[in-house]
This record gives structure tokens, sequence and C-alpha cells, in this order.
């Protein structure tokens, strides 16, 4: 899903995954540049830990989840890796059955995951990950849109307290 920030991505998100009675876990991808930050460190390292997939896995200890990745128009590559690979290893069927975490050493299954992603923008998703979504454009609120939420959220309120109409 992708549109301006504050149109409610995210709690959609949390929304389809309680209509389908799935775990629901968040994931900020904003600001990744480190493709181990998915797959894990390799052991070599001094700091070296499991990746995130893994650790939301071990931590929600459910093999059936939803998992929506928060601002995947954030993700950046550089002389650490392209995080974009890896996610796209996640997404494909044929490889995300077996993925495998450095740290670990482990192959791990994510073929039950429903993965969703947020983003502001497509123009910074690489190509190859973008081709693996299906792109639901969510666009912002109008004027008179903004007028009738708040009425309806603060307006009885707002109209006892101080006698006027949104």
């Amino acid at each position: 899903m992708y549109g301006p920030p504050g149109v409610g991505k995210t709690s959609l998100g949390k929304s389809i995954a309680k209509s389908l009675g799935r775990n629901y876990v968040r994931m900020s991808l904003g600001g990744v540049h480190d493709e181990a930050e998915i797959r894990g460190h390799r052991k070599t390292y001094i700091g070296a830990m499991p990746g995130k997939f893994y650790r939301i896995l071990k931590k929600q200890n459910h093999p059936i989840l939803f998992s929506c990745w928060d601002e995947i128009d954030k993700v950046h590559s550089d002389f650490r890796g392209d995080p974009s690979s890896a996610l796209l290893e996640v997404l494909d069927p044929e490889q995300n059955n077996a993925f495998a975490d450095n740290y670990l050493e482990v192959e791990y299954d994510l073929s039950k995951v429903l993965f969703i992603a947020t983003a502001n923008s497509l123009d910074t998703i690489q190509p190859a990950l973008r081709d693996r979504m299906e792109i639901i454009e969510l666009t912002g609120y109008t004027v008179e849109e903004k007028l009738q939420i708040a009425n309806q959220a603060f307006g009885s309120k707002t109209n006892q307290r101080t006698r006027t109409n949104c």
C-alpha cells in the first residue's frame, strides 16, 4: 500500500491481520541499509546477531503471521549489501520456504507468512521488488473528509463545550 503519510496504511494492515485471525507483526524498514539486518550477520562479526525475520518468528512463536513492512520505500543499498535482495528472497515462494539466516545457519519457513508493505512513494523501491508486489494506492483525505472525521471524533464533545459546529 502506498500513499501520503497519515492515511492509515499501517492501521489498515493491522485490521487486515485481525480479520484474517493472524498475529500482526510490524517491521520498520526505514533506514535499513545492511542486508544482514534482514538475513542475519555472519558469526565472524563483532556484535553479530540473527536477522529481523528470525527474531520476529521467535518472539511470536506462531507460524501463521501477518508481517507489515513499514516504510519499504526507505530501504537503501550501500557497500554493506542490498537489503532489497534479501526481501526479494523472502517474497519468492520458491525460496521463502527455506529462508536461511546467516547467523544461525538454519533455514526456516516463511511460506505461511502473509506480507504487506507500506510506502509513501513507489519511486525509491527497487524495480524487481516492486514487480513482486500488488500495488494499492491510498489517497489522502480531502478538506471536507477531514472536517467530517474531526466532527465525528470530536464534534459532540466540542459542540457541548463551545456551542459551535465544526
